[in-house]
């Protein structure tokens, strides 16, 4: 989705980040996007398999303990919050999500870290479920059950049209659109439905959120998660004051870097579009390097 895809970002010196991992007798790479596609696809055929023969995953008990119903989560069971977005309907709904979690997952795990980005990754659907949950509440429409990851990856959609705005999506494999343009429509279209009422309106509503909080943390998220903990902190005593001001510098150094780095990497971009790949320098291959890293280090 952005430029860490690019050709040039794949040569062996641009590759995935690599960890040394205890006892492992080499490097191994991890990754959060590919850990949640296994988790799902693995819950999915595990709901399969229960739901007993002839019958749909919604008969399986897993699908019946972990899907989001509005009573049952006011009557106690909170959990459903997280746990409808590891369940899915059918082959057709898990493979589209899972397919736009690789490929939205990637570029902003990369950028975010893969703590970073499983909490923004779970906050998306969680809140997707509180929105459904109010609506259905206030009325606006009957409660139902509901299930799927598309609230978390609508988040993602959200976050990668603001980081990466030029990057494009192919509709139906064949036509390219700018990323934001997508997340655009798609936003008017879950508004759409939701005020008229139409079909999969409570799933809109799941999406609409994921896609709202996407977009404010790739705008403002960096400074909550910064802060975050120096909140927690600062109640035990005054002695934090001084760890509070070397936490704002250092904030601040990383967006002047951020800033920095996207300036770079811009113009870098500008120079493949109109002289390709192979008229980069190896000082401007260096470059994409060192942003790559520091933006992979950030706020880990």
């Amino acid at each position: 989705m952005g430029w860490q895809d690019r050709d040039y970002a794949k040569e062996p010196q641009y590759g995935p980040v690599r960890v040394m991992t205890r006892g492992s007798g080499g490097l191994r790479p991890r990754s959060m996007t590919s850990t949640l596609i296994a988790i799902n696809v693995a819950i999915y055929v595990l709901c399969v398999f229960t739901a007993g023969p002839g019958r749909t995953v919604a008969f399986s008990p897993l699908f019946l303990w972990g899907a989001m119903e509005t009573s049952l989560v006011t009557g106690g069971q909170a959990w459903r919050l997280v746990t409808s977005d590891y369940l899915h309907w059918n082959t057709w709904h898990i493979l589209l999500n899972m397919i736009a979690l690789h490929f939205l997952g990637r570029p902003l795990e990369q950028v975010w870290g893969s703590r970073k980005f499983f909490v923004v990754y779970t906050i998306a659907g969680i809140l997707g479920s509180l929105f459904y949950m109010v609506l259905t509440l206030t009325g606006w429409f009957s409660p139902g059950v509901a299930a799927g990851a598309s609230g978390c990856v609508l988040g993602l959609l959200g976050a990668a049209a603001v980081l990466f705005p030029h990057a494009e999506v192919y509709i139906y494999f064949l036509f390219p659109v700018k990323i934001r343009v997508v997340a655009v429509v798609f936003a008017g279209l879950y508004i759409f439905n939701i005020w008229q009422k139409g079909d999969n309106a409570g799933g809109d509503a799941c999406h609409l959120a994921g896609l709202a909080f996407g977009v404010w943390f790739a705008l403002h998220g960096d400074r909550w998660w910064s802060y975050r903990g120096n909140r927690l902190l600062g109640r035990f005593g005054s002695g934090n004051a001084h760890r509070d001001r070397l936490s704002r510098t250092d904030f601040r150094a990383r967006i002047e870097q951020r800033r920095t780095d996207a300036a770079t990497v811009d113009r870098i971009l500008d120079k493949v579009r109109r002289d390709g790949v192979g008229s980069l320098t190896e000082q401007e291959r260096r470059a994409l390097t060192q942003a790559t890293e520091r933006q992979r280090g950030f706020e880990q």
